[in-house]
């Protein structure tokens, strides 16, 4: 099982980083970033990465306060049990504050702690260029964090940036469609539909037995439809996708109105839509998700194994007949892909002392390679971990044994959704939310969504 686990985080980590076209830095913005960057070496930060410049050992106890803002609002009520363990045996650490936003706030309250001078210690920047306006701002992990000693090759050259390696990765999640096999089988099926047409089916066997098949969150335009499931189709290309999203920042016209991989997910998303909720654009994450966690629908679109820890707390019943399935595009068994995605964290190095910054390094290197770190992902918050050289448990939950064994038939694929720039994500939610309100046809929803690509290529959002 360890090897297998080996092998499936380096076929996760098999894109490496890749140069996205449309808006590349031009010879103004690189030297504005080096002078940029010469600001930043002058002051107190200069030489925090030398190994062995800071023995824990020599801290003085209680006088390090660490904070830790991750997009992880999962983690809320989970988190205590990693900081009550560490800091057992860190008497230098006084406290260690924490916050775990949604994904859509958490970037407002980063460029918050950069206005004010005061990032978390440990954050998340992620891998690809979506985020990669935060790296002159991390420290270089490949010293003073002993988890770095555990990573692949390929883990480090998808953390690796300009800056040195900026980016570690803690565990992996899976994401397309949760399923309640009870009320599934009151409807006749065992098994979760491979194709389009047996999701179609299901759909109108579930309606037949009065049985609601989805709850669709679709006011979170941002998390839902740009995040989760927007990127789909790309996963579902021979390669996974990242050559065709290049092309298309670059401006290439990719013809998607005749795309295989797109019209099948379209295909897909209007059965998603025919099948939705009264409301179903006003609603919200929390809302679709505690009426799946109670049962009031067979499925839940965007959602993934994170939830674990979700449904726990809510009907922990449902973890003996919960499943993680893909998003069904293609009506070719096999052609559809289970969306997946390395979560990570960074530690910030702006306005930080040389002791803050190894006490986060090592920190970091505990949530991410400890075995308390390992038990915690793994059984508590139903995540397979990244690091390879810790031990596969035999007690993870049912979601994240669906995830590895969609990733060890070759089901899986790494969601594109780190290389789709950042500025581009308000038109894309724009035209998203207006397509499932079906205020715009497919045809125009096709013509408007190339037309964000069109605009980055020509640098419209400089």
């Amino acid at each position: 099982m360890k090897k297998l686990m080996a092998g499936m985080l380096a076929f996760l980590m098999v894109l490496g980083t890749a140069s996205c076209g449309g808006n590349n830095t031009d010879d103004d913005d690189k030297e504005q970033t080096e002078k940029e960057t010469e600001v930043q070496t002058d002051n107190k930060t200069e030489g925090k990465d030398q190994e062995g410049e800071v023995n824990l050992e020599d801290i003085p106890d209680g006088s390090i306060s660490l904070s830790v803002m991750l997009p992880l609002g999962q983690w809320t009520d989970n988190f205590d049990v990693l900081v009550e363990s560490y800091m057992a045996d860190h008497p230098e650490v006084k406290e260690i504050d924490s916050n775990f936003p949604s994904s859509d706030k958490y970037p407002d309250l980063l460029k918050a702690g950069l206005s004010s001078q005061d990032l978390p210690d440990i954050c998340s920047v992620g891998y690809g260029t979506r985020n990669e306006e935060w790296f002159p701002y991390m420290a270089d992990l490949s010293t003073g964090c002993p988890a770095y000693d555990e990573l692949t090759d390929e883990q480090i050259e998808m953390g690796t940036t300009e800056y040195g390696m900026l980016v570690m990765p803690l565990y992996v999640e899976g994401t397309g469609i949760l399923y309640n096999m009870r009320l599934l089988g009151e409807a006749g099926w065992e098994e979760i539909p491979q194709t389009r047409d047996e999701l179609k089916q299901l759909c109108e066997d579930l309606t037949a037995k009065g049985i609601k098949p989805f709850i669709h969150q679709w006011a979170e335009t941002s998390l839902n439809l740009v995040n989760w499931v927007g990127p789909t189709w790309l996963g579902n290309k021979e390669g996974g996708g990242l050559d065709f999203l290049n092309r298309m920042l670059e401006g290439e016209d990719m013809n998607l109105a005749e795309d295989k991989e797109w019209n099948d997910f379209v295909d897909t998303y209007e059965i998603l839509i025919e099948y939705a909720q009264e409301g179903a654009i006003a609603t919200d994450k929390w809302t679709a998700r505690n009426d799946f966690f109670l049962e009031e629908c067979a499925m839940l679109v965007g959602e993934g194994s994170w939830e674990t820890p979700n449904i726990e707390n809510t009907n922990p019943e449902l973890l003996d007949y919960v499943k993680q399935g893909f998003l069904p595009c293609s009506n070719t068994p096999g052609e559809s892909k289970m969306q997946t995605q390395a979560i990570t964290a960074s530690v910030a190095k702006e306005w930080k002392s040389d002791e803050q910054i190894a006490v986060a390094k090592d920190f970091l290197s505990y949530i991410a390679a400890s075995e308390d770190a390992r038990i915690w992902h793994q059984e508590k918050m139903g995540n397979p971990t990244s690091i390879v050289t810790l031990e596969v448990s035999d007690n993870m939950p049912a979601l994240p044994t669906d995830v590895v064994e969609a990733m060890q038939n070759n089901m899986a694929v790494q969601s594109m959704r780190p290389y789709f720039p950042a500025v581009t994500e308000p038109d894309l939610e724009q035209v998203w939310g207006l397509f499932v309100a079906q205020e715009i046809s497919r045809d125009e929803f096709t013509q408007r969504y190339e037309e964000v690509f069109k605009k980055y290529a020509e640098g419209g959002y400089n």
